[in-house]
């Protein structure tokens, strides 16, 4: 049976509560949310391909590798460093002639035929970027492809203005008093830049279930799609809101509706929220993210469950069987795919498991105040039912 919580009295007690669930500065940071402008190497990680739109990650001041010189032939002196990469060191005459012929042997008969290889091509793309090179739609394979991606040139500025935060007032003009707790969740296209960009905001009340906001967000960029597949927006939608009047104009404007619900104090909720304040540019001191409570809620299951299945063969063992066995569980834990211990915490799973919920339904699209809903019910689930100690 479908588990759907009314509405929560406003109290104390239940707000002391929400508190315990707030993420501290570093946990945030850990979950990957802004906490401040954005560094010069953060920007450059934001560049990217002027062909296929991905991002170029720079090699993080690594140097690349070099072709490490030919071994010195046996009783040679290493040859002296060089000024000149290109110089040959003048060759020894003091070794073992046979001994050379007899290396050169096996090494000639031994070694295999190295085949050339294959470039590997990073960057793929279409140069018509719709139709008009291969005359295919836009989400099929890529019709050229090149080596070597090319960076874009960006305007004096351009990043920078376009990667700007906005931290919540400290002193808000609101025409009513601001939430105690929202629930947010936005939906986003992708921008001709490869930028993910916000087209739908919804924000409801955690107490109350209102929905205080839920409009569709004219991007002031131009679009690449607006991945209706996921989304359930199109861009006939996004065109009859704007005539209509009945949108939100870019990222700034979608920010300051939500502002004027919101104040320093108010703690918002999301499921892997750091994304939707990204796309608004926003950073906000009191966030509580429900994927973070369940990753750690299974880091505790998971730990229990370790301590209980290990405790009989670490007993009957010495400290030093004892200590391989640990390091061998660490290195197991470090080796796993990040995607593989995040299985199953999608917000549509959780709502399945612990809601018995279906939202994000095949063919339908998402629904941003449905998932609002769901990420609200699933907090308060939280809530209700504490984690073991």
């Amino acid at each position: 049976m479908e588990v759907e919580f009314g509405p929560v009295p406003y109290t104390h007690d239940n707000l002391n509560r929400l508190h315990d669930f707030v993420l501290s500065r570093d946990e945030l940071r850990q979950a990957g949310y802004i906490l401040g402008q954005l560094s010069s190497r953060d920007l450059d990680n934001k560049r990217r391909c002027s062909s296929c739109h991905r991002t170029i990650k720079p090699n993080n001041g690594r140097i690349p590798k070099q072709r490490q010189a030919p071994s010195a032939v046996p009783g040679t002196a290493p040859a002296a460093r060089q000024h000149s990469t290109f110089a040959q060191p003048a060759p020894s005459r003091a070794f073992d002639i046979d001994a050379v012929f007899q290396q050169l042997t096996v090494s000639t008969t031994t070694k295999k035929k190295e085949e050339p290889k294959e470039p590997i091509m990073r960057c793929r793309f279409h140069p018509g970027q719709r139709w008009t090179c291969c005359r295919n739609y836009t989400h099929s394979k890529a019709c050229s492809s090149s080596e070597w991606h090319t960076p874009r040139i960006y305007a004096a500025g351009e990043l920078e203005m376009n990667w700007i935060f906005y931290t919540t007032p400290s002193a808000p003009t609101l025409l009513q008093q601001p939430a105690a707790v929202v629930v947010i969740d936005c939906e986003m296209g992708t921008a001709e830049s490869g930028d993910s960009e916000l087209i739908r905001v919804s924000v409801i009340d955690y107490f109350s279930r209102a929905i205080l906001l839920d409009k569709l967000v004219m991007p002031d960029v131009k679009m690449a799609h607006y991945n209706t597949r996921y989304s359930g927006i199109s861009k006939p939608m996004m065109d009859d809101a704007l005539r209509r009047g009945n949108c939100l104009l870019g990222r700034d404007e979608a920010r300051m509706a939500i502002l004027r619900f919101i104040g320093p104090n108010t703690i918002v909720v999301g499921h892997a929220c750091n994304q939707d304040l990204t796309s608004l540019r926003w950073i906000h001191p009191l966030v509580i993210d429900t994927l973070c409570i369940e990753k750690k809620r299974r880091k505790v299951d998971e730990g229990a469950n370790n301590d209980t299945s290990a405790a009989p063969q670490r007993k009957n063992s010495g400290p030093q069987q004892q200590k391989q066995q640990k390091k061998k569980e660490e290195d197991e834990n470090e080796d796993e795919a990040p995607a593989k211990r995040e299985a199953g915490m999608s917000l549509k799973a959780l709502a399945g498991e612990k809601l018995n919920r279906q939202i994000q339904l095949r063919g339908k699209g998402h629904d941003s105040v449905e998932d609002a809903l769901a990420t609200r019910d699933l907090l308060h689930w939280y809530v209700t039912h504490p984690a073991a100690q």
